[in-house]
């Protein structure tokens, strides 16, 4: 996939698990978010270890994130695809915020305030995965105009009343238009003084120049889809690197020795192929690219070990939602037989 994309960033270039206040001009790091380090299980448990690298050098402590989507009349207007077909505004920003939700890893919290005319909640900050963020982002259709201010406002609100204490606390916002620039980049310069990174992104029509002065004052970036809004979905998802975060490609080498490209969203987070665990140490190495081209490296080990083995304290892996509810449904069956006996 070949795409262009323009960037302006603020002074602490973050989107992903960051601490606000971090240095500007921090060494780029990556560390690994799940399973913990040094834990054990069984051989042959499935492991699907994640982790994250950012350019401001700083990672771990969960997200809290709001969506700031734009629901104006003009994203009902389409955009022409490579392949001759099109798809409506609208319907890209819908794709690309659930790309972004279902990238996250484990301890992000969601919320997505909608903003037309003026700015409203559509769902607060949730765990996720939940069904009621992706309800939320697909209700948003377009009507009304473009408040980019309230949408701001809105989601400084939503931050202030029900983000957790010690996590990274951002604001992503989506817009085909434009509205009054001094306003705008004043809500956004307040979100910062609260502790909260304002983050841009042009559809065809926005007005970049606003868009870009709001990232900057927001602490945050600016990205440019104008040109090649079809690119928005893939990168959003994990297919393009960590353009929000500064982060060109991270590189993995499994326990095997074998090496290759991570799947990185746009916040930064990568995820890795799942792994049986054999006995002994299993450890996976990380290899951050960043725009300056400059580096970063960690491990994760984890052990495998007999049956009743000792080892380090054993640290559950989280089961996809379909195993969990059939892991439930295995329990009651369980229970009920032992009843009837």
């Amino acid at each position: 996939m070949n795409f262009s994309i323009s960037l302006v960033r603020g002074g602490v270039l973050a989107l992903a698990l960051t601490t606000f206040g971090a240095a500007a001009h921090a060494a780029g790091s990556v560390g690994w978010l799940n399973p913990a380090n040094g834990a054990s299980f069984p051989v042959g448990t499935m492991t699907m270890p994640d982790g994250q690298a950012n350019a401001s050098g700083v990672v771990g402590g969960g997200l809290d994130l709001v969506l700031a989507l734009d629901g104006s009349g003009s994203m009902g207007a389409f955009v022409n695809l490579p392949d001759g077909s099109s798809v409506r505004r609208d319907i890209l920003q819908q794709q690309a915020a659930n790309a972004l939700v279902n990238s996250l890893p484990a301890g992000s919290n969601v919320g997505v305030v909608e903003f037309q005319s003026s700015g409203f909640v559509r769902q607060t900050l949730t765990p996720i995965p939940d069904a009621g963020v992706t309800s939320a982002i697909n209700a948003i259709v377009a009507s009304g105009g473009t408040d980019i201010r309230d949408g701001i406002v809105t989601a400084d609100g939503e931050l202030d009343a029900n983000g957790r204490a010690g996590t990274s606390k951002q604001i992503l916002l989506i817009s085909d238009g434009g509205s009054t620039q001094s306003v705008a980049v004043a809500a956004a310069a307040a979100a910062l003084a609260d502790g909260y990174t304002v983050n841009t992104v042009g559809f065809p029509g926005a007005a970049n120049s606003t868009l870009a002065a709001v990232a900057t004052a927001g602490g945050g970036t600016f990205v440019n889809f104008s040109n090649n809004p079809q690119d928005i979905v893939d990168i959003f998802g994990g297919n393009s690197g960590g353009v929000l975060v500064g982060v060109d490609g991270v590189e993995i080498t499994d326990p095997d020795g074998n090496t290759f490209a991570g799947t990185v969203d746009a916040l930064g987070n990568f995820k890795v192929p799942a792994y049986n665990l054999k006995l002994g140490a299993n450890t996976w190495t990380a290899v951050a690219t960043f725009s300056d081209q400059t580096t970063a490296t960690s491990s994760l080990t984890l052990f495998g070990t007999t049956n009743g083995g000792g080892g380090n304290p054993t640290a559950p892996i989280p089961l996809p939602a379909s195993g969990l509810l059939l892991g439930l449904a295995l329990a009651g069956f369980g229970v009920a037989r032992r009843r009837r006996g």
